[in-house]
């Protein structure tokens, strides 16, 4: 008999999401996603400076802060005509590498890690309703540590953190004389940090190893999409992560002008959807029918894609899915996890390439018109700001944030989201209990909430942990 569970809101995952399933024999066999609240950003910097754009849109989400920032800025990069020098690349390198590491611990110990026991590392974790003193040792000795020196690392080059300041248009605005006692500064950090992290990485990926059955599940669409990010210094197209796509096994450049958004399913009019250049602000039109999420439907050349870590190491060559069914919940934490020690390895030397005398930003001047694509790796995946320019105001603001691809719902031709496909043959052994939905839906992207909310096929309401 099939059974309808509902999860409103999904635990440790960021942002307000719901989610129905419905389970046939111990197997989903169906999937709905909702994105259960508006974004209005982009409405509110339409007419500003758009110089005023990165501060603002970094209010978009409250880990991916500094990402948003940076790739508002890249917007303005073109827009203005204005390419970073040398110094400007790797600050915003340092800076994002700071920020990946610090999400990417929060999702592995924090939000995703109790499903797990901790990796082993908390034994009886999942099943304990409240903290253990071992998970409170972890958080006290290895996250927060961590949280903290990659915060101080942002604050040092940006002024504060989060919500830094130096960001501009050009590149980063930080006095020369600085930049010899700041670099010294974040190779302190980055020593304390990598100390940290090796001790209890390898915990990590051996727990993985040794649950090969985490390859079974959680599969999506097997194509990946990456916008590349770390640029080198010297030649800024060439990335130390790649940018590329794969569509049915074959990886191929990634061109942004195939990129539109399906609005088919989603509380927004008509013109809100298409390719970026295209699309009106954001256009509400909650009640509409067919649709159930305030999440668009980008898809690339109209093929559902993921994006995140996975898509990233795949995309660069740098990790092969292990899972034969071409991805997983395994496949997802390891890549994370292995994503986050290459960052933290290349970032000496991004610090030590600074040269102090060399100039931080290109000086800009706002043109009377022009438009400008930002185009960004954030540590969940693909994320896009795109700036058209007006009587030196911004006209018109776009943002597609990697979630937004992650958590899409269905589009114009009916191909459910890569969450919704990945949720499609996971086990539920107890309808009561969905622990697997959980653990698949917390592999792309994190989340805080207390608890979830399950709803059978009678109407019965339950509230349970999972």
């Amino acid at each position: 008999m099939t059974q309808t569970v509902k999860i409103d809101p999904v635990a440790r995952l960021e942002g307000h999401y719901s989610v129905k399933v419905e389970v046939d024999n111990g197997i989903v066999v169906d999937a709905k996603t909702s994105g259960t609240l508006f974004r209005g950003i982009e409405t509110i910097v339409t007419g500003r400076d758009p110089r005023d754009a990165p501060t603002i849109t970094s209010s978009v989400c409250g880990v991916c802060v500094s990402e948003h920032q940076i790739a508002s800025a890249r917007a303005l990069d073109e827009a203005f005509g204005a390419d970073p020098p040398r110094n400007g690349v790797l600050i915003r390198n340092i800076i994002e590498g700071a920020t990946t590491l610090f999400s990417h611990a929060a999702h592995i110990f924090v939000l995703n890690g109790p499903d797990y026991d901790l990796y082993g590392l908390v034994p009886g974790l999942s099943k304990s309703e409240h903290f253990t003193d071992d998970y409170t040792k972890v958080l006290k000795n290895v996250v927060l540590p961590v949280s903290r020196l990659c915060h101080q690392i942002v604050a040092l080059f940006g002024g504060k953190s989060p919500h830094y300041w130096s960001v501009v248009g050009g590149g980063e605005s930080i006095r020369h004389e600085d930049l010899p006692r700041v670099g010294s500064l974040v190779k302190s950090r980055l020593s304390s940090i990598k100390k940290t992290v090796n001790e209890v990485a390898p915990a990590v990926l051996d727990y993985l190893d040794q649950n090969p059955q985490l390859q079974d599940y959680g599969v999506g669409p097997t194509n990946f999409l990456s916008y590349g990010v770390y640029p080198d210094p010297v030649s800024p197209p060439d990335m130390f992560l790649k940018r590329g796509v794969i569509i049915n096994g074959e990886q191929r450049a990634m061109d942004p002008a195939n990129i539109r958004e399906d609005i088919k399913h989603s509380w927004y009019a008509d013109d809100s959807g298409g390719n970026l250049k295209d699309e009106s602000l954001p256009n509400p039109n909650y009640g509409k029918d067919e649709a159930y999420t305030w999440l668009k439907a980008p898809r690339y050349e109209g093929n559902v894609v993921e994006v995140g870590p996975l898509a990233r190491m795949i995309v660069s060559g740098l990790y092969t899915a292990k899972s034969n069914k071409g991805a997983s919940i395994y496949d997802r934490i390891y890549a994370r996890a292995a994503e986050m020690l290459l960052i933290m390895e290349e970032m000496e030397s991004w610090v030590d390439n600074i040269v102090p005398a060399e100039p931080v930003y290109t000086p800009t001047q706002v043109p009377e018109s022009g438009e400008g694509l930002g185009l960004w790796g954030a540590p969940r995946g693909a994320l896009t700001h795109y700036i058209k320019i007006s009587e030196k105001k911004i006209a018109n603001y776009q943002i597609i944030s990697p979630s937004t691809w992650n958590c899409s719902p269905k589009d114009n031709n009916g191909q459910m989201g890569p969450l919704e496909q990945a949720l499609i043959g996971v086990p539920v052994d107890d309808p009561e209990h969905p622990t697997e939905v959980g653990k698949t839906i917390r592999s792309y992207d994190p989340c805080l909430a207390c608890s979830v909310h399950i709803v059978d096929a009678k109407g019965k309401n339950r509230v349970i942990k999972i």
